[in-house]
């Protein structure tokens, strides 16, 4: 699975959601998440907006190993609910007690 995060130099939320992705994903790399970030004034960054229709940043782009579009987060969500998204879409089933204690 690919993360793509969409970034803005002018974006005020946009660190704090770098910050939360630099963190947070090297746990998840021997699980197969590979992670970009993605500056949308680029070249690169104009063309993949368009394809993901990304209308503001950041937002998270959730892909599959084949690089079809799975789901996205719009604006800096909490660690609880970027690490679901991350682990449903890897398939990692969480216990109970990690759900509670993280």
């Amino acid at each position: 699975m690919k993360v793509l995060l969409f970034v803005s130099s002018h974006c005020p939320h946009c660190p704090k959601a770098e910050k939360l992705a630099k963190t947070m994903f090297p746990s998840y790399y021997d699980k197969g998440l590979v992670f970009k970030k993605v500056r949308v004034k680029t070249g690169e960054g104009k063309e993949f907006s368009i394809k993901f229709n990304v209308m503001g940043t950041p937002t998270f782009i959730f892909l599959d190993d084949d690089g079809n579009y799975l789901d996205r987060i719009v604006g800096v969500p909490s660690e609880g609910r970027l690490k679901g998204e991350v682990e449903k879409h890897l398939g990692i089933k969480r216990s109970f007690f990690s759900k509670i204690f993280g």
